[in-house]
Order: structure tokens, then C-alpha cells, then sequence
């Protein structure tokens, strides 16, 4: 359900000054009953379409029809700035570095959402100083053949699959954050329920951190009415 944003998105992969010819753009989708398949069409071919729910699954079926060495993932919501694939070129190009994620700036919101997403980048810069990676999914990227090692995100997570994932993958590779890798995010899950919203992702990744599990289910903006939605649907556990 992402016609508001798909677009935008896929625009400025297609914008990139790296040569066109040497990536491709897979879009994956879980049956979406609105436009967003129609307006994906206009710049890839390649829509991949799943029954199944859920993030990670989504982000895995993608990589079936990846060809390249890497795989870069970027969220509907995201604008990738127009180097961005020339900056993880280049930290690519060492052979032993197997992740690396851009910094993906607030491109709207309200003061307490763009600081939220400012603090989150700022806690992944700090982590890393001591060894310790958690990506977030927005716009990070990662080796295929490193990838596939540690066979990609966990599905039974319904949140946290990012941050499990580059823990994982950095026991077998380099990480690297990249400053110069820009993006921008939209802040609209927090300007709808911020706090609701942001203690739900702190109490999900501390159980991650704590006991090495996650809720299996996460529900998307249009589920949320109210803060109690978060945390009901959060809860499920159901994979569909």
C-alpha cells in the first residue's frame, strides 16, 4: 500500500549517476491492492509478488531475482540522494566488506519525528565506533554471497530483522557506516502514533538484544487507529 510513495522512491533510484547498466531494480510486493504495482511498472518489469506478509520474507523473495553482488534494500518511503550508489560502490570495492548503510535524514515530520530518526542514526554511528552493528532496513546494503552465509533476514521477525541481520553478518565481514551515502526518510508512522510507536521499537529491540527474539508481527500504518493497535497487532502471531 504504498502508491503515496513508490514513486518518489523508484524515481530516484532511476536518477542515480552510476551507470544504469550495472544495476537493476527488483520491487517486491505483498499483493498491494492499490496502485502501487501500476506505478512500479513505469520503471522496472521486475515485481516480485508474495501472498505472505511481512518484511523480511518481502526483502527475501527480492534477492531470489537479484543477479548482482550486492543487494541494497530501500524502504517505499525512502529518496535516495543522486551518489548514493556511487558511495557504496565505492566501500564495496574492498572485498571484505560484506554490509555497510547510508545515513537516511527526516525529509518531513514534526520537530520530535525528525529528531527520533536523527537519534537513531546517531546511536548507529556510535555502535559501530565499538564493534557493534545494527543497521536499520531503510536504505543498507549488503554482499550476496554474504547474505546468502548467513541466509538472509530472520522471518519469523516481524521488526528487528534488520538489526539481526547486520549483527549476523557482521561476524563473517567488514561493516561500515557511510556518511556520504545520503537519504531521506519519511517520518509518517511516527507523526501518527510517536510515542506509541517509539516505545514499541525500543522495548522490541532491547527483547532482541536481552533474549534474541522479536514479535512476529508488525502492522502496517493503515492497521494503527490508536496507540493500543501497535501493541495489540505487535503481539500476534500470525505470519500472514
Amino acid at each position: 500500500m504504498e502508491e503515496k510513495n513508490i514513486e518518489q522512491c523508484l524515481r530516484s533510484i532511476m536518477n542515480q549517476d552510476y551507470d544504469h547498466g550495472d544495476y537493476e531494480i527488483i520491487v517486491s510486493d505483498a499483493e498491494s491492492t492499490d496502485r502501487t504495482r501500476e506505478i512500479a511498472q513505469r520503471y522496472t518489469s521486475n515485481i516480485v509478488t508474495s501472498a505472505k506478509r511481512g518484511i523480511a520474507h518481502g526483502r527475501n523473495v527480492g534477492t531470489y531475482e537479484a543477479k548482482g553482488e550486492v543487494l541494497l534494500f530501500v524502504d517505499a518511503d525512502v529518496t535516495l540522494a543522486p551518489d548514493f550508489l556511487t558511495q557504496c560502490a565505492r566501500i564495496f570495492f574492498s572485498p571484505d566488506v560484506a554490509a555497510a548503510t547510508g545515513i537516511a535524514h527526516p525529509m518531513d515530520g514534526r520537530v520530535l519525528s525528525r529528531l527520533v530518526y536523527q537519534g537513531t542514526y546517531f546511536l548507529v554511528r556510535f555502535f559501530s565506533l565499538f564493534g557493534i552493528y545494527l543497521f536499520p532496513g531503510i536504505c543498507v546494503a549488503y554482499r550476496r554471497s554474504a547474505f546468502l552465509a548467513v541466509q538472509g533476514f530472520r522471518e519469523e521477525f516481524g521488526i528487528t530483522e534488520d538489526l539481526d541481520l547486520s549483527r549476523r553478518i557482521s561476524k563473517i565481514g567488514d561493516c561500515r557506516v557511510i556518511p556520504a551515502a545520503r537519504a531521506c526518510v519519511s517520518t509518517r508512522r511516527l507523526d501518527k502514533h510517536l510515542w506509541s510507536t517509539v516505545f514499541f521499537h525500543i522495548y522490541s529491540d532491547v527483547r532482541y538484544l536481552l533474549t534474541g527474539t522479536a514479535p512476529r508481527f508488525y502492522p502496517k500504518i493503515e492497521e494503527v487507529h490508536s496507540w493500543r493497535d501497535l501493541w495489540k497487532h505487535g503481539h500476534q502471531n500470525s505470519n500472514f
